[in-house]
């Protein structure tokens, strides 16, 4: 292979190498302070399958999530990077989130302990704010550390994103009331996308 013939390979190679990196490094979408812990999961959830999505779920955990007692109990984010449209509504909204905290009840929850049949379903109730946000009460059960149930506040906001073509919904959840402090912490959790 000649010279002439190499350098344009690599030029192609190395355009390649690069567009694929400014893609992936796009895809961490949601901000929140350095010390909330992250995970990613991708649709289907394999916890509840039935959220007949395409695309991921970036989770951020306020520092006390886990610890009974905390301020920050049960505080997190979510959001859901789609490819369809959620077409969100009051009932779809119920109707996901208790399958969402219903799967994830059944997963951290030991069936061959015969637990589950003491633990309540999920009972989930939302009323749209506007056309692109809802506010809502999740009734639940916390079997990650205190095996008791929980109740959650959440607010849902819905945007879409022109740019990258995705639907987003960015869920907010605390047990507190929303005049909490903790919502403050909450509210600093932002989608850093580049949509317009």
């Amino acid at each position: 292979m000649s010279v002439s013939k190499t350098i344009p390979f690599f030029v192609i190679l190395l355009f390649t190498f690069t567009q694929c990196k400014k893609k992936d490094s796009s895809i961490d979408p949601l901000l929140a302070p350095d010390n909330w812990r992250k995970e990613t999961i991708v649709f289907p959830l394999s916890f509840a399958p039935s959220l007949n999505y395409k695309g991921t779920e970036y989770v951020r955990f306020a520092p006390g999530w886990g610890k009974q007692g905390s301020e920050e109990y049960f505080t997190y984010s979510f959001l859901w990077y789609l490819d369809e449209d959620p077409k969100l509504s009051s009932s779809s909204l119920e109707s996901e989130m208790e399958a969402y905290f219903d799967g994830l009840t059944d997963v951290v929850s030991k069936p061959e302990s015969g637990n589950l049949k003491n633990i309540s379903r999920t009972k989930a109730f939302f009323e749209k704010v506007d056309n692109q946000s809802f506010a809502g009460k999740i009734i639940t059960y916390d079997a990650f550390t205190a095996n008791k149930e929980v109740n959650l506040n959440l607010v849902a906001t819905y945007s879409f994103c022109e740019n990258l073509e995705k639907h987003l919904v960015l869920f907010r959840i605390s047990p507190k009331p929303i005049n909490h402090p903790v919502w403050d912490k909450l509210n600093e959790v932002q989608i850093d996308l580049n949509c317009r």
